[in-house]
């Protein structure tokens, strides 16, 4: 799954106090923001395109992971956006998220 980036987006990088050589790489996560209009509250966006070997894996019976870190978990929504709405934001590709897991 590769991050991207898009006009208008704002880069959020590691959590305060996070140590790269205890936690591990931490990429910045690239948002946009948007007030839902039936709430009124305010979501972030972030934008990925999944690999040729993540596209297989779904089409295959794979499944999309989230992480989450902390103990509670923020309301979300995931949606997939089609080819001409991704190809008029503009995005590009940062860096990957990692590789299938398969075990």
């Amino acid at each position: 799954m590769k991050m991207c980036k898009f006009p208008g987006a704002r880069a959020i990088g590691a959590p305060k106090g996070w140590d790269q050589t205890l936690d591990g790489e931490c990429g910045a996560v690239f948002v946009t923001d948007a007030v839902d209009t039936l709430s009124g509250q305010n979501f972030m966006y972030s934008v990925y395109k999944p690999t040729a070997e993540d596209l297989e894996a779904l089409n295959n019976g794979g499944v999309v992971r989230l992480g989450i870190m902390g103990f509670s978990h923020p309301v979300f929504n995931m949606s997939v956006l089609g080819p001409k709405l991704a190809e008029s934001c503009d995005v590009e590709t940062v860096w990957d998220m990692g590789p299938v897991i398969e075990e």
